[in-house]
């Protein structure tokens, strides 16, 4: 948390222009969020995979996916 934090002000400081400042901190937000989305997705996930093994199910191979 705190490094999200110092990021903020780096970048609150780092512009100063008004409208560059709001687009990288939307960017930087964006970011973030995705990054959030995809830990979340990750852990649920591999929750269903252990679910599906305790029903006896093998997971031949775990495909890589990404969030758009």
């Amino acid at each position: 948390m705190e490094s999200i934090i110092t990021d903020i002000v780096k970048i609150i400081k780092s512009e100063n222009n008004v409208i560059a400042r709001e687009k990288a901190l939307m960017c930087y937000f964006f970011d973030l969020i995705r990054e959030l989305i995809k830990l979340a997705l990750e852990e649920v996930d591999a929750g269903l995979v252990e679910e599906t093994k305790k029903q006896g199910y093998q997971i031949e191979k775990k495909n890589k996916r990404s969030v758009v």
